[in-house]
């Protein structure tokens, strides 16, 4: 437990060691706490005190020398000690007027004994109070924690973890949620509630009003925030505590109601599939969206497939998975449904803002699940994410759902320089799916290009990649041997070796453009899962 039980000077001062004791200084600073009792008779004290220690002497260090004692006190002062107990009569007769001043100017107690006391008593009775708090404080923190606990199996939890709070601590509570939703339990009226509000909102909380603020954290995610405010005295150590036991009661009651919540959607498991298949009508899904949730007004939506090798490992997880998922893109308003089929997992999701940057928002998703320590933590092999075609119509998900697992399909065979997650950045990589499916694919590389890779194939050359760099620099010859690292000659050399495989006319518009899609085409085969068959075909051309 990482905390330090104090007592404050005037709780000491209580204790029948200071019956006849007597503060002569400094008495606007008994507030001042006490995390220990130290007994010193020098006058060198500054690198021997921590703060906030009760300092007990007899004078002998300094005896009836003014400006010593005057040091002493100065240097307790500095170190930010609770006090000073001096014992009058047999070292030091008297304490000098101008460090009574000192002392009330500092508000530093100095407190004075007209008998002689027993310091190891005094020691020993502080010392035990101090061990006696901090068994009191463990013992009321466990109390609470009870307390908290009963609370989490009974209904609406949220609301009466506030009020135990603010009956606990007597403070203004404060519960704000990410949605904007705020719960205040507080005495005061509903103007002064309002203040605070603003003043929360703007950040200016004024010297007198004493703050404390908890995040309710779950999965890795802040839903809410938590106050605790006070006009009396500073927020104690124990106050924090019982804040953050209260945070994380109140995190473990959201997480249930969320977990809940999710199991009652995974039911909705067979409507969203039959959403993807294209089994309803615009009219069935609005319906069902108005009754699900009435405030979702959806601007549009695209389909989200996630993939992994390992996803079917950790079934006991998806709810909470799920769950995850939905709390990062619900946070850049973006409602989301799921659905679950073997080794991935789709999401439907719904743009409940402006579609102007939609996309955007979607990407931004997609990163910060990657890099999220929830998703590090389920040890995923070969992660994988595509967004399907944006459409504006609800009822056009199937096509999205399909244009999802084309960009899958695609990226799991495209090069690595065109790693993108949506549809519509495939460009030409769309049409060489459909060239491919269709049979054709293989021939239209070979009548453009073919006798390029043959030759490389047989001289282990660069004829093709000086063909495409050629071409990314719009002919321009220097750029063109700058980027392939060559000298203007040997470009010469590769450029009349291209001229006699596939013409002088290879910069001709059309051409070009074939050329072109032909190379893009070539690269995708090479990384699927046929280039031993199409270097069959290359090769009898």
């Amino acid at each position: 437990m990482n905390f330090e039980v104090k007592l404050s000077v005037q709780e000491i001062l209580q204790n029948k060691h200071f019956e006849h004791a007597r503060v002569i200084a400094g008495k606007s600073g008994l507030y001042r706490f006490v995390r220990w009792v130290h007994v010193l008779e020098i006058t060198s004290i500054e690198n021997l005190l921590n703060g906030n220690e009760l300092i007990l002497s007899t004078g002998v260090g300094w005896k009836e020398d003014k400006d010593a004692f005057g040091s002493l006190v100065q240097q307790a002062i500095k170190s930010n000690a609770a006090g000073i107990c001096i014992e009058l009569g047999t070292y030091i007769s008297k304490v000098p007027q101008e460090i009574i001043d000192l002392a009330n100017s500092c508000d530093f107690p100095i407190i004075v004994f007209f008998k002689k006391v027993k310091f190891i008593d005094i020691t020993q009775e502080i010392h035990s109070l101090l061990i006696k708090k901090h068994y009191q404080t463990l013992s009321d923190l466990e109390e609470y924690s009870s307390k908290l606990n009963q609370l989490l199996l009974s209904s609406n939890p949220q609301k009466k973890i506030l009020q135990l709070l603010h009956d606990y601590l007597k403070v203004t509570v404060f519960y704000i949620s990410n949605q904007g939703e705020i719960q205040v339990v507080s005495k005061k009226t509903s103007a002064e509630q309002e203040q605070i509000i603003k003043l929360l909102k703007d950040d200016k909380i004024p010297e007198h009003m004493n703050i404390a603020h908890q995040s309710v954290q779950a999965l890795n995610q802040t839903f809410a925030d938590l106050f605790i405010i006070s006009e009396r005295n500073d927020i104690t150590e124990f106050e924090s505590l019982i804040l953050d036991r209260s945070s994380i009661a109140l995190a473990q009651s959201l997480l249930r109601e969320l977990y809940i919540e999710e199991q009652r959607k995974t039911e909705e498991a067979e409507w969203v599939r039959t959403w993807l298949e294209g089994r309803n009508t615009d009219e069935q899904i609005h319906r069902y969206l108005s009754e699900l949730e009435p405030n979702l007004k959806p601007q549009g939506c695209t389909v989200l497939l996630c993939k992994a090798d390992n996803l079917s490992k950790i079934t006991s997880e998806f709810t909470y998975l799920k769950l995850y998922v939905r709390s990062i893109f619900e946070r850049r308003g973006i409602f989301l449904f799921s659905h679950i089929e073997k080794n991935k997992m789709i999401f439907i999701l719904l743009n409940n803002r402006k579609s102007n940057d939609f996309k955007c928002r979607v990407k931004e998703g997609i990163e910060d699940l990657k890099k999220s320590e929830f998703i590090k933590k389920q040890n995923f092999s070969k992660l994988s994410f595509s967004v399907g075609k944006f459409v504006n119509n609800l009822g056009g998900v199937k096509n999205s759902y399909h244009t999802a697992k084309e960009t899958m399909n695609i990226r799991e065979k495209m090069p690595n320089s065109l790693c993108h997650y949506f549809y519509e950045d495939l460009y030409i990589f769309r049409l060489v799916l459909a060239a491919n499916e269709q049979g054709v694919l293989h021939e239209f590389i070979s009548d453009y290009i073919g006798p390029v890779i043959s030759h490389d194939q047989q001289n282990n050359g660069e004829l093709l990649k000086t063909l495409k760099i050629y071409l990314q620099c719009k002919g321009a010859k220097k750029e063109t041997a700058e980027q392939l690292h060559i000298v203007r000659q040997t470009l010469y050399h590769r450029l009349d070796r291209l001229y006699e495989l596939i013409g002088r006319d290879f910069m001709e518009p059309y051409k070009r453009q074939a050329i072109e899609v032909s190379i893009s085409a070539y690269e995708y085969a090479s990384v699927s899962e046929f280039p031993y068959e199409y270097n069959s075909i290359i090769k009898s051309s």
